[in-house]
């Protein structure tokens, strides 16, 4: 596994994370964007943090113009982002199906020539979670792009919940370790949120606060990550 030295750290810590420590991006869904709740899944009921995430995945594809030709999904592409996704085929594979060559730790398709490939609040199931981003960058063509959000504080649930967070500079520094070159990072966070989550162990919708989406950097709640191999 590759080793970073502080300056290397430092270099992407300084490019791909603090970039984004500034009013604008705090305040980016000041006042509540619900315009933008125009999608087939709605915001009501759903955890906040997937919000923006999904709000900025939808940026990064009006950004980059994305079109990909071979999509794969390891979840029925169920994910919200998916909404956004401009692409000819989803080929999906369902990790009950085949438990050996279908998981992240094991991944062994035939096809590896997918152009998207996306785990969403997957990372933090994953015992060894460098090896199967790894996985993903072998089951990518050159020029292929891999995006992920996980969860930077959360509330462990499940057997296999094996972190209850990943900082942005740590999926940073997994992504890059697994050979990716980084586009984007992004997070999102409140003190009102984190309170409400830990002190009601439950994940509420928008309706817990009149200011909803304000993104407190030093609460951070989610962080994702766009990459290209």
């Amino acid at each position: 596994m590759k080793t970073y030295s502080n300056n290397e750290i430092n270099e992407i810590y300084n490019t791909y994370v603090k970039i984004n420590y500034n009013n604008e991006y705090y305040n980016k869904y000041v006042p509540a964007p619900f315009h933008l709740n125009n999608k087939k899944w709605k915001w009501e009921g759903k955890d906040v943090p997937r919000i923006p995430a999904v709000l900025a995945f939808k940026e990064y594809c009006e950004k980059y113009n994305f079109y990909f030709e071979k999509v794969l999904s390891f979840n029925g592409a169920n994910d919200p982002e998916y909404e956004y996704i401009n692409a000819k085929e989803i080929i999906n594979y369902d990790y009950y199906v085949d438990t050996v060559n279908h998981d992240l730790h094991t991944l062994n398709l035939k096809e590896r020539d997918f152009d998207f490939i996306m785990i969403n609040q997957t990372i933090e199931h994953l015992y060894n979670p460098i090896l199967c981003i790894e996985n993903i960058y072998k089951h990518l063509k050159t020029g292929g792009v891999f995006y992920a959000n996980v969860p930077v504080n959360n509330i462990p649930h499940g057997i296999e919940h094996y972190y209850t967070g990943i900082t942005p500079l740590g999926l940073s520094l997994m992504t890059k370790s697994a050979g990716f070159e980084i586009l984007e990072v992004g997070q999102w966070g409140n003190l009102e949120y984190l309170k409400y989550m830990f002190s009601n162990n439950n994940w509420g919708d928008y309706t817990y606060s009149n200011t909803p989406f304000y993104n407190d950097i030093n609460c951070p709640l989610i962080t994702w990550i766009l990459a290209k191999k």
